[in-house]
């Protein structure tokens, strides 16, 4: 009896390495919708001025492994304090990290680009200015095996709207979402 009872634990422990090393099934696309925003904060020597921008963006997410990817965003935002102005914008990263496609937490940081549009929309007077650059960022999320969603925030370079604004003016530019995709 002992010896059938020791040679079913020996068996067991010795099974038990093949199914932890079962590879986890990778999802290496998502695409979802975010809800997005845009700050801008300048320090004039007046004080600080704040613009705030808010709406939804469409999001691509593409995973060549568990630990490197790409993203791709387009957000449509409008400010909050003036409805004649709106703010769209593409955002092109890539990423690396950890659990990108596979079930499970993931965190990542990200290197990218940016390019977006502003547009005044006053009666009679319209006109559009545009900003783009360089931004890093990083993110946090959880992949369930239909669904993922996450929260990521991006810095963008100010140089494009420090020119905007005129000389002496100190600008600092985030973007960021929380998005709900669907993982194939």
């Amino acid at each position: 009896m002992f010896k059938k009872v020791a040679m079913i634990a020996a068996l067991a422990v010795s099974s038990t390495p093949v199914f932890a090393d079962e590879p986890a099934e990778e999802k290496k696309f998502s695409v979802g919708i975010a809800s997005f925003a845009t700050v801008i904060r300048a320090d004039t020597g007046y004080g600080t001025e704040s613009d705030d921008f808010s709406g939804f963006a469409l999001f691509g997410t593409g995973a060549v492994n568990d630990n490197v990817g790409f993203r791709l965003a387009y957000a449509n935002q409008s400010h909050e304090d003036d409805s004649n102005l709106d703010l769209t914008a593409v955002e092109g990263s890539l990423i690396a990290g950890t659990g990108l496609a596979t079930t499970g937490f993931k965190a990542y940081g990200s290197v990218g680009f940016f390019s977006e549009t502003l547009e005044y929309k006053y009666s009679g007077y319209d006109e559009e200015f545009d900003f783009s650059g360089l931004m890093l960022g990083g993110g946090i999320g959880y992949n369930w095996n239909p669904v993922s969603l996450e929260f990521w925030v991006n810095f963008r370079d100010a140089s494009d709207y420090e020119d905007f604004g005129g000389g002496g003016v100190d600008v600092t530019v985030a973007s960021g979402g929380l998005g709900l995709s669907a993982r194939f």
